[in-house]
């Protein structure tokens, strides 16, 4: 009971509130006992007991003899489950991440996490056993269902023993508090987990309804929390879930003002009460900022986390210094090419072509350059995903016979014949060990420069921060459509969008999609690309390709690895129709949906629209006025800011 429905009570019944009153005081008197620690312990352990008999049911009744009503009564069970499941997840996820990743595994086969080359293992828990429920009415089906109902029950029957025992740091409580807000509404919301039974907003209710349950609970003994709680937390928290159950049952719900006006104050107060409540305490070991008002604050995120490198101290002049180092020929071999002869400050880093030039003038790669704008918000880097370093990257490239054809001690050596280099490096990195113009800092320069290219601040994001309203209806309605009926926030996370998945940001998704080789999706040719395979030989990565961010996707054409399509409207039109699959490619490990998205022709065009607003280069595409002299190479001192090709 809300203390403003108590209000009520006392107002129409006098008497029955004395009786309350009564019955309140006396389990306060009792609850002051508890810390809030052990508040939250209590309820998240009934919490668990409540799945644990939902789930006993569940597995009675898929052992019944009856077909279609127990099947209606078998998905009605399978929906509470989840429902209940998610009451407790995100501090599952925290405190116990092992058990979250079993019971909740996507329903595609997977590597073992640290063996990529090992064997194959089968998915278990709930998202298969969804697909079984709702799709799969076989008698192989049903003994699948009991299987897997076995499987997810022998898990979570030790959850109240195990917290029992666990320690539940306050600080903790909230850090995963925030996080499972944040996984609710950014992952959560495209019915990415539940894609047959449609339960998202459900979900996201019944986390929204635990959370404010279990925080009010911890603090029910403190006054003062409980005056917080009326004036504040539980209005917010009342108007979210209000509008999520209103969202629910539309066929394309509102997702722009309901993050816009109703999440983003959630999470805002959310922090509030952590300030309140936890004071002194500061997050700074995850991606995400924990002290910024909303995951679409321009400071949410932490980039160290994503791609990580030696930190300087001077980064500024770091920073300066890889910028001059970005935009000088010097680093290749014939002094002709530099980094941004492929990533054109421009273009959002990209260099304009469908695959993009070679060191030999008249021949081509097999792949285009990726953008380098947000690039550091992901956890691999190249189109294959091989690298996990700034520093690897630039190695890479420089010393690619068929991209900078350089050698880094050479590299080194040449640079040194400028004296305004070495006093350069010496100036950027004084008081470390790097000093001394070396590759090593060459690299560490060039990573510090390419970490600093982030920009988050397009139309779109001062629109859903409430700062201005420089969007469209049109623009919104596409913002709408890619997270609900077009499913692009399924793979392109809102709000960085692109594949590190939130709100932990430790995994950057490879998705086989079936991209052409050729841009009449008509009569379609396989693309020989094989993808991530090259790097891990296992069929599962053949044709995979990192799920690339589509910040700025404006000034990236062409599209895709192999730049075969040239517009947006293609690449829309290739997802409409369900990718490699659904155009008539043989695509038998594809990952995305293979069905017609059912997009209209308004629906497509207010999708591109929508992408359009995601253009930000602002502070980013600044090049040096000049290049450092070398005293007696004069054939050097003419050569090209950025290269000549």
């Amino acid at each position: 009971m809300t203390p403003g429905y108590f209000r009520k009570a006392v107002y129409l019944f006098p008497l029955i509130a004395i009786v309350l009153f009564a019955f309140t005081s006396s389990t306060l008197s009792v609850s002051e006992k508890h810390s809030p620690e052990q508040h939250f312990r209590i309820n998240l352990i009934e919490k668990s007991q409540a799945l644990i008999r939902i789930m006993n049911e569940l597995e009675q009744t898929a052992g019944s003899k009856k077909s279609f009503k127990d099947r209606e009564k078998l998905r009605r069970l399978f929906i509470s489950s989840r429902n209940k499941y998610k009451e407790v997840e995100t501090f599952i996820i925290h405190f116990f991440p092992g058990d979250a990743f079993a019971i909740n595994l996507p329903d595609l086969p997977y590597p073992e996490e640290d063996d990529e080359v090992s064997i194959m293992y089968e998915p278990h828990g709930f998202q298969v056993l969804e697909r079984l429920i709702f799709t799969d009415s076989s008698n192989e089906g049903a003994v699948q269902i009991k299987a897997e109902i076995d499987y997810i029950l022998k898990l979570i029957k030790k959850w109240p023993e195990m917290l029992e025992t666990v320690e539940f740091p306050v600080r903790e409580i909230f850090e995963a508090s925030q996080l499972g807000l944040i996984r609710t509404f950014m992952v959560g919301l495209t019915n990415i987990e539940t894609p047959h039974c449609k339960n998202a907003f459900n979900e996201a209710l019944a986390y929204t309804a635990s959370l404010q349950e279990l925080l009010s609970e911890m603090y029910i003994s403190d006054s003062m929390w409980v005056e917080s709680l009326q004036r504040e937390f539980y209005p917010v928290f009342d108007e979210l879930k209000r509008v999520l159950k209103e969202e629910s049952v539309k066929d394309q719900p509102d997702f722009f003002t309901l993050y816009s006006g109703y999440y983003i104050p959630a999470s805002e107060v959310l922090g509030k009460v952590r300030h309140f409540l936890v004071p002194g305490n500061f997050f700074n070991t995850t991606a995400v900022n924990l002290e910024a008002r909303s995951i679409f604050d321009p400071g949410s995120f932490n980039t160290y986390f994503f791609v990580p490198g030696k930190k300087v101290s001077s980064q500024k002049e770091v920073v300066d210094l890889g910028r001059t180092l970005f935009f000088d020929p010097a680093l290749s071999s014939n002094n002709e090419r530099a980094c941004a002869s492929c990533h054109n400050p421009d273009l959002a880093f990209t260099d304009g072509l469908a695959v993009s030039r070679s060191f030999e003038k008249h021949s081509m790669l097999e792949r285009n350059a990726p953008g380098l704008l947000n690039a550091v918000l992901q956890k691999k880097l190249f189109h294959d995903g091989r690298s996990f370093s700034f520093e690897n990257q630039a190695s890479e490239v420089l010393n690619n016979p068929d991209e900078m054809h350089a050698d880094f001690a050479a590299v080194a050596l040449k640079l040194r014949e400028s004296s305004e280099y070495t006093k350069l490096f010496k100036e950027a990195f004084q008081n470390t060990q790097d000093t001394l113009l070396t590759g090593r800092s060459i690299l560490m320069a060039i990573a510090e420069y390419e970490r600093s290219l982030v920009a988050l601040n397009s139309r779109f994001d001062k629109t859903i921060r409430g700062h201005a309203d420089l969007l469209t209806e049109d623009e919104k309605k596409g913002f709408n459509l890619y997270v609900g009926k077009a499913n692009c926030a399924s793979c392109h996370f809102t709000p960085l969008f692109n594949g590190t998945v939130p709100p932990e940001y430790v995994e950057t998704e490879m998705e086989v999609i079936g991209v052409p080789g050729n841009a009449d999706i008509d009569h379609p040719v396989k693309d020989k690309d094989p993808g991530r395979e090259a790097i891990v030989p296992m069929d599962i990565y053949r044709g995979a390709f990192k799920t690339p961010g589509l910040r700025n996707v404006e000034l990236t054409a062409p599209y895709m690895h192999n730049g075969v399509f040239r517009t947006l409207e293609e690449v829309i039109e290739f997802y409409d129709r369900g990718g490699g699959q659904g155009i008539g490619l043989e695509t038998p490990n594809q990952t995305m949906i293979t069905d017609s998205l059912g997009l209209t022709e308004s629906e497509k065009n207010q999708l591109v629209l929508f992408l359009k607003t995601l253009t930000d280069t602002v502070n980013t595409t600044f090049r040096p006025s000049r290049l450092p002299v070398f005293e007696n190479h004069q054939e050097l001192n003419s050569r090209q800011i950025g290269g000549n090709y």
